[in-house]
């Protein structure tokens, strides 16, 4: 390539130089949008449009002899008419000036009078396209020189050519832009050869295909006079007002109208700046190997100087957020398939990798709102899709209850690090203990592993401490020192029932350690309740067995004495039957007697209260015994007290 440009070059200068006759080129209006362009604008496109072309007669006439009087007439004749654009500062180019060949317009010459076959209806030309500017670039300058060529003084576009392909030389990476405007040079010569018109289509694309936000930016308009004009006058309110209005596109007609200029060709230079777009994506599209081919082409744009410093940056910070985007689809494919057939413990190591990496996406986001508070290329073209990515995350998680509580158990999380106010009353730590609470985890050992299972961990931890220290420390002290009995109890159900209310398992253990130390109390207290009784009633017992004893060896004398006295033989079975129930009466006084006799175990309580038990029924037995022998005949029951 290099080869190619320095022999067309060693060509050109072997050529003779010729005069030319400059056009001068006078600023007749300048326009600059009002809307604040911030550095994602990064690209500038730029339109040329000519008018009036066929007064460039005019110009060359009055070149020749003068506006106000006929000048002597020069030996030489002019040939051409050759228009440029000088572009400094592009990148793409070096940062070296270049010159675009924009018309090459063929002279003829009637008579006494010069004319040019320029029509007055030419095609916008783009010269750039969405040509990428540095970060601290607004615009690229560009400077529109006509030239007057004569036949006979040498060739400037030669010398331009010349120079501009030694300049192109320089460049070790030509691109696919440098070589179209080499071939447009090679065009520019054979017109000249030919003296065929030339007309610049080469238009310099970087970005072909892809949809920019596109918007003016500026507008100059250059009007080609011979140097006797000084001043150029076009009214620009009618102009001014259909450029505010139409910031996205302007119509040749409309600015020609609006324009309204006559006397002298002119040249519209309008300069459109275009807003970065990112590549935008899906949840689904996401993937691993995505991210590594999305890595390399924005690298590969950021050597070919397509991206500033800036988007460069804020892309590959975009990349790791989506990696973390992925690692988090990839567990919850492994929670997905196998959710059914896992145990209980995997499938919480499952998803505790999940919530894992769903909380380091919204920390990474977090992050960079903080860095790029002020940043307009984050907060304008980045922001939009980090939320769009999280949006997908949070619909992921919205697939079933576990993965609910999952994203709920995250954003309790972050509420509790980021706010106290979350925590600061018993009500919201027993709403975010609850949260916390509703995804089964692995163990805290486990947990405690990770940056976001220690989290976890200590959170509980702290939450369940002052809940315990406001709500229930008071409560266990009072239960402590309170003495156990019948009239206490209350105090220990009534905490029983506020604690298993609550969401703090600490809580729990801790009054549950109360409640079991108040009821050993309770027991000792009962232990001693029962004995006290239980002795009473052994005593009661004692006394009343002797009173049976005796109330049934009466009982059998007057039973003996009735039956001797009695002489109807008739009467033997009825006696028989009632000496049965004495018989089991004396059965019911000797079992009686006999665990009065026994020694009971004093010390459990349940031992002295099956004890108790069994001598309340056995007096019981005795004494409904006794009672049925007295309704069969109360004379048998009578003795003496």
């Amino acid at each position: 390539m290099r080869k190619i440009i320095l022999f067309l070059f060693l060509l050109l200068i072997s050529q003779q130089l010729y005069a030319q006759k400059n056009i001068e080129t006078r600023l007749g209006y300048s326009y600059t949008d009002p809307f604040e362009f911030s550095d994602e604008w990064q690209y500038l496109s730029t339109d040329i449009y000519l008018f009036n072309g066929s007064k460039f007669t005019r110009v060359l006439n009055e070149l020749e002899r003068g506006v106000k009087k006929p000048k002597k007439r020069y030996r030489s004749q002019l040939e051409y008419l050759f228009i440029t654009a000088q572009l400094k500062n592009m990148k793409l180019f070096g940062n070296d000036e270049i010159v675009y060949p924009l018309y090459n317009f063929y002279v003829d010459q009637d008579k006494d009078n010069y004319k040019t076959q320029v029509s007055d209806n030419l095609e916008v030309v783009r010269i750039i396209d969405k040509m990428p500017l540095s970060s601290t670039q607004n615009n690229i300058d560009a400077t529109i020189n006509a030239k007057a060529i004569t036949n006979d003084g040498g060739n400037e576009v030669f010398g331009l050519v010349a120079k501009q392909l030694v300049n192109l030389s320089k460049l070790t990476t030509p691109t696919s832009a440098v070589l179209s405007l080499v071939g447009e040079f090679g065009s520019l010569l054979s017109s000249c050869t030919s003296k065929r018109e030339y007309r610049f289509s080469s238009t310099i694309r970087l970005y072909e295909g892809q949809d920019f936000d596109t918007r003016l930016h500026s507008v100059k308009i250059y009007v080609f006079v011979p140097g006797e004009v000084k001043t150029v006058t076009i009214k620009s309110a009618r102009l001014a007002d259909y450029l505010a209005k139409n910031p996205n596109k302007l119509e040749r007609r409309m600015l020609e109208e609006m324009t309204n200029y006559k006397d002298y060709p002119y040249m519209v230079v309008a300069n459109y700046k275009s807003l970065y777009k990112m590549d935008v994506l899906t949840g689904d599209e996401v993937t691993l190997d995505l991210i590594e081919k999305r890595k390399q082409k924005i690298q590969n744009a950021y050597e070919q100087q397509l991206v500033n410093d800036e988007t460069y940056r804020q892309e590959k910070l975009f990349v790791e957020f989506l990696r973390v985007f992925a690692e988090m689809k990839q567990h919850l494919n492994i929670y997905r398939l196998n959710y059914r057939n896992n145990s209980p413990e995997i499938n919480a190591k499952n998803l505790f990798a999940i919530i894992q990496e769903y909380k380091r996406l919204k920390a990474t986001m977090d992050n960079r709102e903080a860095e790029f508070k002020t940043n307009s290329t984050y907060k304008n073209i980045f922001r939009p899709e980090y939320q769009s990515i999280l949006t997908n995350a949070d619909l992921y998680l919205e697939a079933d209850h576990n993965l609910k509580s999952g994203k709920l158990l995250v954003n309790t999380l972050r509420d509790l690090e980021n706010d106290p106010a979350t925590y600061n009353t018993p009500e919201k730590r027993e709403a975010s203990l609850a949260k916390l609470y509703a995804v089964e985890l692995p163990r805290p050992d486990l947990l405690s592993a990770s940056v976001e299972g220690e989290a976890i961990v200590r959170l509980k931890a702290k939450l369940e401490e002052l809940q315990y220290n406001a709500v229930f420390e008071k409560e266990v002290k009072k239960l402590n020192d309170t003495p156990a009995s019948d009239e206490t109890i209350a105090v220990r159900n009534a905490l029983q029932d506020k604690v298993s209310a609550s969401n703090c398992l600490s809580c729990r253990d801790k009054v549950r350690d109360a409640v079991t130390a108040y009821n050993k109390r309770y027991e000792s207290y009962k232990l001693r309740e029962a004995v006290h009784d239980m002795t009473k009633l052994r005593n009661d017992a004692e006394q009343q067995v002797f009173t049976y004893l005796r109330w049934q060896l009466c009982f059998d004398n007057n039973l003996q004495a009735t039956a001797v006295a009695t002489t109807d033989n008739g009467l033997d079975s009825y006696y028989a039957r009632i000496k049965e129930k004495s018989d089991a009466f004396a059965v019911s006084i000797k079992n009686l007697d006999a665990h009065t006799k026994q020694q009971p175990e004093i010390a459990q309580l349940q031992k002295v209260l099956d004890y108790t038990k069994e001598l309340q029924r056995l007096l019981k037995e005795a004494e409904q015994n006794y009672n049925t022998l007295c309704s069969i005949d109360k004379k048998l029951c009578e003795c003496p007290s």
